[in-house]
């Protein structure tokens, strides 16, 4: 007899579904939540590959400088189409960022990269401009454009997204390659798959067997050794070819890394919906934050100003004594001067960044609320100023003496920018303007400008103006060799040997001439 239903339904199920542990359970998906299709992110994986051995290869370990302008153009035509096909559109400051990295680039390509320092923050400025450029396109900005989060901006391109995706790659690109045999593998029959593995076995085993056989017949017989010699001759591996397939070999591996870094940083951008974190999350965070009390402060910055305001009286103290001094000064006395606290005046520069930094994120109160608060930060910010205006007289004075050279001038730069910050420091407390964002602008932008200068060039014909004119005596052979022979300026070198022999120098720098500058007087073979 069958058990009576309940009225109105269906009866018990007679056993119920054992519970799903989560040992049990199906592993998620890593690729189930990228948008867009599938094809894409296929295609976008295969193509980096190229990229990643064009940047390896050409690019680093190259010769020629036409990388530095045609790898941007490459890489930033992938992320936007692979953008465009997945339906993203760029941030609004990517063209800016994209025109910065351009024009670094054609310097590079063009004239070179530049000696010294400024050649090594040619080549770091190019590469933070690429991932930042990244950053724009896929929409990861914490803040949509470049502010007070630009620091986070760089963590977040640097690692956070490169090495949180750094898997992906080979994720996309094992996932095709399994699929792609599943579905040539549900094509076939099993007669058909099962006559393949026999026909593989076969000659697998056609190809040992003969071999060994060939090997014993061509020992045993010279006319069949020479017949076999003739018509299976394999290519002879010599050390120099040996070492070209090692070295091909190491740029392979090293394109490897590299290339699932770069798909990290941008599929890691385009698979995410919005940044790692945003702006309101870490206003959020600083909200719950333990706020610094407003007198702690007050008297953090008002005892900054006063030591200031104490340096100022002491170098104004110094200024006056120099100007009454019954003795000139010597050249070595000004020089010095001029060099002494250079630096430590740019350290405390940052160190009064850091400081209105603090008070904007941690105090209670906005900066630019009126009040006793505002009017200390503005003395604060204006003593900053005072600050980038002595750094800038003491280099002006030391270039007025010595002449320019390329760290001089990329000193300069940098207390621009320094001195721009200062003043937009000082309008932020009295007017509400994106200070941050229009000091980074200014940046990039110049210092792209910066490089496409011929700094070496300006460095040496000044030099030679100032031999000319009886202004020094002495030859400056380490700006000479570092702006001509360091950076391969032939035509710049033909320059500067023409003009020294046309100079009456000292002995001593005839002598230098032939000793230690011998690469300015080789004659062209």
């Amino acid at each position: 007899m069958m058990e009576p239903t309940a009225k109105g339904g269906a009866g018990p199920p007679l056993s119920s579904p054992a519970p799903v542990s989560p040992a049990n359970a199906a592993a998620p998906d890593p690729l189930a939540a990228l948008p867009g299709p599938r094809r894409v992110w296929g295609w976008a994986a295969v193509l980096s590959y190229p990229l990643a051995w064009f940047y390896t290869r050409v690019l680093v370990f190259g010769r020629g400088t036409w990388p530095w302008a045609v790898f941007p153009l490459l890489y930033m035509a992938a992320v936007l189409a692979m953008a465009r096909a997945l339906g993203r559109k760029a941030g609004g400051n990517a063209p800016f960022w994209g025109a910065c990295w351009m024009l670094q680039g054609l310097a590079a390509a063009l004239w070179g990269a530049h000696a010294g320092p400024l050649g090594f923050c040619q080549g770091l400025a190019w590469h933070l401009t690429a991932i930042y450029w990244t950053l724009a396109a896929t929409g990861m900005q914490a803040a949509g454009r470049a502010n007070a989060m630009v620091l986070l901006d760089g963590v977040a391109g640097l690692f956070t997204l490169p090495f949180g995706n750094f898997l992906l790659r080979l994720q996309l690109l094992w996932r095709g390659l399994k699929g792609a045999y599943r579905r040539r593998a549900g094509r076939m029959g099993p007669d058909r798959r099962r006559r393949r593995w026999e026909l593989a076995a076969g000659l697998a085993l056609a190809l040992l067997l003969g071999g060994y056989a060939l090997g014993e017949l061509s020992a045993a017989d010279a006319g069949f050794g020479a017949l076999v010699d003739r018509w299976l001759r394999w290519p002879r591996l010599d050390d120099r070819t040996l070492m070209r397939l090692f070295e091909q070999a190491f740029y392979l591996a090293l394109s490897l890394p590299v290339g699932a870094w770069l798909f990290g940083l941008a599929g890691g951008g385009l698979r995410r919906k919005a940044p790692p974190v945003a702006e309101a999350q870490v206003y959020a965070w600083l909200g719950r934050c333990l706020r610094l009390p407003r007198l702690t402060a007050r008297l953090a910055v008002g005892g900054l100003c006063l030591v200031y305001a104490l340096f100022f009286a002491v170098q104004a103290a110094e200024f006056a004594a120099a100007l009454g001094a019954p003795v000139p000064l010597t050249p070595l006395e000004v020089s010095t001067f001029a060099v002494e606290g250079f630096w430590q005046l740019c350290r405390i520069l940052l160190l009064n960044f850091a400081v209105l930094a603090a008070v904007h994120f941690f105090c209670p109160c906005p900066a630019d609320a009126p009040g006793r608060d505002r009017a200390g930060l503005a003395v604060f910010a204006g003593f900053g100023l005072a600050f980038a205006a002595l750094a800038a007289a003491k280099l002006g004075l030391y270039i007025a003496l010595y002449g320019p050279t390329p760290r001089r001038i990329l000193s300069a730069w940098f207390l621009m920018v320094l001195g721009l910050g200062c003043v937009l420091a000082l309008v932020r407390l009295f007017r509400r303007i994106q200070a941050v964002r229009i000091t980074v602008a200014v940046l990039a932008l110049s210092f792209s400008l910066l490089c496409c200068a011929d700094l070496e060039g300006l460095c040496v014909n000044v030099h030679l103006d100032r031999l000319a004119a009886g202004q020094t005596r002495t030859v400056d052979w380490l700006l000479l060799g570092g702006c001509c022979d360091w950076g391969g300026r032939e035509e710049l070198t033909a320059r500067v040997r023409d003009r020294l022999r046309t100079l009456d120098l000292p002995a001593e720098d005839s002598q230098d001439e032939w000793t230690c500058q011998d690469w300015l007087w080789q004659e062209e073979s």
